[in-house]
């Protein structure tokens, strides 16, 4: 059976636990420490969909800082999906959600699948799932939330980017 490559950009603010979240998928670890991303990491990993098919996902963790805002557009081309992070602990990077999606929608010349994914679920919320809610709403995207920490739908989000990635 072919294997599909699948190009998935990982986006939003700084320090809001993109890096954590693709170390958990990949090797099922948890960095303790943190250490800012510069410019892009890159990482591989091999999905096996519900119907069987092989996908192979290339993961592309873009740097939050906003001095490499500029090489996004860069990074962004060839995403069959977009992952749209925010801390679920931090309204500031909510408020970067539509930011985020202006910009990626302002630099592609066709739609693709974007999912907007809260991370740091294992803290206290301090975003309203109403917000969250309203927001997915509004710009008829889907809603993950998870944990890099405990594992909590870490998963279930990247077999979702897979799933929507080559459909």
């Amino acid at each position: 059976m072919d294997i599909v490559a699948l190009k998935v950009t990982i986006i939003g603010d700084q320090g809001v636990g993109k890096t954590s979240l693709v170390l958990r998928y990949t090797k099922n670890t948890f960095p303790e420490s943190y250490m800012p991303t510069l410019g892009a990491d890159f990482s591989v990993k091999d999905e096996v969909l519900d119907n069987g098919k092989r996908v192979q996902l290339y993961l592309w963790d873009l740097a939050g800082n906003p001095t490499f805002k500029v090489m996004r557009q860069y990074y962004l081309a060839g995403s069959r999906v977009i992952l749209i992070c925010f801390a679920v602990d931090d309204p500031s990077s909510f408020r970067s959600v539509r930011t985020n999606l202006k910009d990626i929608n302002r630099d592609r010349s066709r739609s693709l699948p974007v999912i907007i994914v809260g991370t740091k679920g294992d803290l206290k919320d301090a975003v309203g799932q109403a917000e969250i809610d309203a927001l997915c709403k509004a710009e008829g995207l889907p809603y993950i939330r998870t944990s890099a920490k405990t594992g909590e739908n870490v998963h279930a989000l990247f077999l979702k980017a897979a799933t929507v990635g080559v459909q």
